[in-house]
Parts: C-alpha cells; structure tokens; sequence
C-alpha cells in the first residue's frame, strides 16, 4: 500500500516535472482565445476564402524575404509542426507554399530572416496571392502576421531564437534584435 502511494507521488512529480519543460510559448496568450488550431493548411490552401479573417498556425522553412513599400513579403515552405509547434525539418512532408505579410513594418530589413530558417506563424487569412514555382502560376495561401516565431537551425530539439511581437519573451535566446526589428530581448 505504501510503495503505491510513493509511487503515485513519483508519478505525479514526473508529469509535473514534464509539463513545466515547455520553454517556449509560440502562441501568446492574448492571441489564443482567437486561434483557431483545427484549420489545417490543406484547408486553407483549398477554400482561403472560406476561412479569410481566422487566425491559424502555419510553420515552415523561409524561402524569400522581400521588403515592399508599407509590408515585409516572406515566402515560406509550408511544414507540419510537431507537439510544441515547431516546424519538422523534414521537407517531403511539405503541403505546399504560403505568403506571409508584416505589415506592422516590424521586419523592416529582410536580412534579419536568414533564407531556410523554420518558423511558426499565428496569422490572420486573407484572399491568396498569386506566386510562381517554375513556370507554373500558384495561389498562394495567404496570412497577415500577428505573431512569428523563429527557431534555430541546427537543433534537434528546437528552441527560439526570436519572438516577434510579444511585448516580452518565452525561452532561450542566445541573440537578440533591438525593438527596431520588433524582436525583443532577453528574459
């Protein structure tokens, strides 16, 4: 009877113990009562109409960066993400491409985004945008970023270098972009 108890205590410390490990917060919490996780971006690819003014959560691997009059255009290979909303870096799983604005102008120099850095973005859908891969003409899915996340390249287990737009930050950091950037510092 005791070595149960001991054990249900052991148990509960674990479990306890695992859920305080999540270092990261990829959807601040004034954004996730809005969020809607269900939508997957097949869905939105299929129908953007459908779904125009929800806020999602895409991730994936930039492709482009470009800096427009009033926005920041990045082009990004759209990846599943796993439990803690991290891009897989596996790119077969690919379901295509999608466009994400800033248009808060909080990206104002496109070198900040290295080209094949995985992000995850929480963003509002708008009608798709027309885009080229090859020779052939795609619509493209298409979000307004509310929130981004950007993560390291060569970790196993990621963890976020920036968190764009969230008046303070989640997890580990080894760099940081002034506020000019809307990257903001250290814990």
């Amino acid at each position: 009877m005791a070595m149960n108890i001991v054990r249900s205590i052991c148990m509960i410390v674990v479990v306890m113990l695992m859920s305080g490990c999540n270092r990261h917060h990829v959807i601040p919490d004034s954004l996730k009562a809005q969020v809607n996780q269900a939508v997957t971006f097949d869905q939105v690819k299929n129908a953007s109409s459908s779904y125009r003014g929800e806020l999602v959560v895409f991730g994936g691997k930039v492709l482009s960066v470009t800096r427009l009059g009033d926005a920041t255009r990045i082009e990004v290979l759209q990846l599943p993400l796993a439990h803690d909303l991290a891009p897989v870096t596996e790119g077969t799983q690919s379901e295509g491409r999608f466009v994400a604005f800033d248009t808060r102008q909080k990206i104002i120099d496109p070198g900040i985004l290295e080209l094949g850095a995985p992000v995850t973005i929480v963003g509002e859908v708008k009608p798709s945008t027309h885009g080229h891969v090859g020779d052939r003409q795609y619509e493209l899915p298409t979000l307004v970023i509310r929130d981004m996340t950007v993560w390291e390249k060569d970790k196993t287990a990621p963890a976020p270098l920036t968190y764009y737009g969230s008046p303070h930050g989640y997890g580990y950091r080894p760099y940081y972009f002034s506020g000019i950037y809307g990257v903001h510092g250290l814990d």
